[in-house]
């Protein structure tokens, strides 16, 4: 099944490479979708060729990840987003893009660094671009049970309690959380997360209570 696929950023640029010694004629031409889900909806951080709403089919989103560096530290680990496959689920987010090969291994090399460090592996997921029936295989990042760093589910309000507590070099792990609800309801106002709104209702009022 091809959304189970763990790939490193050698294995695509090795695959880049030697499909582009096969194809010469499409060298310029060659494409990676991207499936951007939780920060890179509004921070992608590389350059893209084109963007589209879409969902990943068969997950859903989950502030399971633990995050020692952007959003917490090792005493608090803050929480970010990951996938948890679902077979009767959709996640929303943006696809990106990325054309040519000299542009796809930059873009590779920049998430590894960014995403894969943090206990994250690259995955092919199937994605359906909004107002399409068009499924299309992209590269996203998901962080599963297997990572050091996985903190898995909670009681919801304790995990708005440690969310407001937590912050890292980026920033508050609050922010993160709360931005990303703004972003999906900005961009998906008819759509419902409960997991992330729940979340979001719970930090404002662990905010106001500290």
């Amino acid at each position: 099944m091809k959304s189970r696929i763990l790939w490193n950023a050698a294995n695509f640029e090795n695959y880049i490479t030697i499909m582009d010694q096969k194809s010469t004629a499409f060298h310029s031409k060659r494409s990676l979708y991207i499936f951007g889900y939780g920060s890179l909806i509004w921070n992608p951080g590389f350059n893209f060729n084109a963007s589209r709403k879409a969902y990943a089919i068969g997950w859903v989103r989950r502030m399971y990840q633990g995050n020692t560096y952007h959003r917490g530290d090792q005493n608090l680990p803050g929480r970010v987003a990951t996938l948890i496959q679902d077979s009767h689920s959709a996640t929303n987010g943006i696809v990106f893009r990325v054309d040519g090969t000299a542009a796809i291994h930059k873009t590779l090399r920049y998430l590894e660094e960014r995403e894969c460090d943090n206990g994250y592996v690259f995955r092919m997921v199937p994605i359906r671009v909004e107002s399409s029936s068009r499924i299309i295989m992209a590269l996203t990042c998901v962080a599963d049970m297997k990572n050091e760093l996985y903190l898995g589910p909670d009681d919801v309000r304790k995990m708005a309690h440690e969310i407001t507590k937590a912050k890292g070099c980026a920033g508050p792990n609050c922010e993160y959380v709360l931005k990303l609800a703004e972003n999906v309801r900005r961009l998906f106002p008819d759509d419902e997360d409960e997991h992330l709104y729940q979340l979001e209702h719970h930090i404002k009022i662990a905010k106001v209570i500290n």
